[in-house]
């Protein structure tokens, strides 16, 4: 075997290896398609919900709530009382239109949210890094204020 041979065996076998261990080699929008559960946000406590859904033609949906919202004593949702609105309005957040990667950045176009402020935005995520079957970003402008957020999801089997 010749020296180039050897030099090509061990550049294919060190990116077998590193694609096979999980690690990012390069990663793209089409690596985010599938489903995800959230696995923490901490803006929304202990066990948050949530389903965070990419699409092979860029749209996404995402869900995300805590896992302790009152149920309406009412039992109607039109006709709740100032403090379940607010809960659930604090503790929920969904939206969906259409996603792209660029470098570490996870660029979500926003066409509808039940946050109105993002309707027709650009939300970056930032250090985006998909290792195996987890998905990690920060959102350094949460809709809740506060310090930078840093989501895990897994993706759902």
């Amino acid at each position: 075997m010749n020296r180039r041979s050897i030099i090509g065996l061990s550049t294919v076998a060190a990116l077998g290896v590193a694609l096979y261990s999980g690690n990012a080699v390069g990663q793209s929008a089409k690596d985010l398609v599938g489903t995800w559960t959230i696995v923490s946000a901490e803006a929304f406590g202990p066990n948050p919900k949530g389903l965070l859904i990419f699409q092979p033609d860029g749209r996404y949906s995402l869900m995300l709530m805590r896992a302790d919202l009152p149920k309406y004593v009412s039992n109607n949702r039109a006709q709740g009382t100032p403090e379940e609105y607010k809960a659930i309005g604090a503790g929920s957040i969904s939206y969906f239109g259409t996603y792209s990667v660029s470098g570490s950045d996870l660029i979500l176009r926003v066409e509808h949210s039940s946050f109105p402020n993002w309707v027709g935005t650009e939300q970056r995520r930032t250090n985006f890094t998909l290792t195996g079957d987890e998905l990690k970003y920060t959102n350094t402008a949460p809709s809740v204020g506060g310090p930078p957020a840093v989501l895990v999801w897994r993706r759902a089997k």
